[in-house]
This record gives C-alpha cells, structure tokens and sequence, in this order.
C-alpha cells in the first residue's frame, strides 16, 4: 500500500464461513471501516469509508432518478453494499448474497485498484487478467483523451 492507496494481486486467500483475512500490508486503508458492495465485471468490491462517501457523493451529484441508467446503476451499487469493519485480525465477513454474486468459492484473489479492494473468483479473473493484458495498448490509447 502506498498511503492510502489499496494496491497489488494478493492469490490464494481462503474464504470461509467466517470471512476471509486482508493481508497485514492492505489492512491500514480499511481500518475506519468499510462498504461493501457488488462490483462491476461480478466481483466484490470493497470501499474505506472516505472514498465511499467520495464515490455516492459523485453518484448523488451526476445522476438523477429520472434516468433509467442511473437508477438500474444506484441499485445495483447501494442495493448491494453493506457497511463492514475490519475485525483485529485483518478478518472481514463477506455476505452471503456478495458471495453468490461473485460466484465465490473457499479461495479468492485480491485485487488492489488505488481506491478500492475487489474480491474475484479466480477463475474469473484470470479471464479478466489475460483481457487485460490483449486489451491494454487500446486502452491507454483511449484514456489519453482524457489527460492519462
């Protein structure tokens, strides 16, 4: 972790009954509790409070109901989350409907993305990983536009 940055591919995490434990080197940035939610892509995806404020605050800001978008997008996202805290430790239950959503099974990878903390099937994200890598020379080309 780079200051409160949640970074880096963590295989091999066991997920039982009880949850599963973030590694000791990831579990600063999820210390004030966290929100838990059905990410996109059917991973689990895990945001400290702050940036969970940040991401609903600029949900709030650029949507409105009246769009179907933007409703579909809200339940998804808030009709998923769960409010969590990291237990001493370095646990974090995962709820059963989040499980069944990501397809996840006694062992999960973790994956770092700067603001957030997702929680893939393995298999599942070895698919997504390999995508990545065929796709990213496209993306870079794309995210240019916007300065990156």
């Amino acid at each position: 972790m780079v200051g409160d940055l949640l970074l880096g591919t963590y295989e091999g995490i066991r997920l039982s009954g009880e949850g599963l434990v973030v590694p000791a080197e990831i579990r600063k940035a999820l210390q004030p509790g966290f929100v838990m939610t059905r990410g996109l892509d059917h991973c689990v995806a895990i945001f400290p409070r702050d940036r969970w404020k940040e991401l609903s605050d600029r949900i709030d800001h650029g949507t409105t109901f009246l769009r179907e978008a933007a409703r579909m997008f809200q339940r998804h996202v808030y009709g998923g989350a769960s409010i969590g805290s990291l237990e001493s430790d370095g646990l974090i239950e995962v709820p059963d409907h989040l499980r069944r959503y990501a397809e996840l099974g006694d062992e999960v990878v973790l994956v770092g993305v700067a603001t957030r903390l997702e929680i893939w099937n393995p298999q599942r994200w070895a698919r997504q990983e390999s995508g990545i890598e065929e796709r990213a020379e496209r993306f870079s080309e794309a995210l240019s536009e916007y300065g990156i």
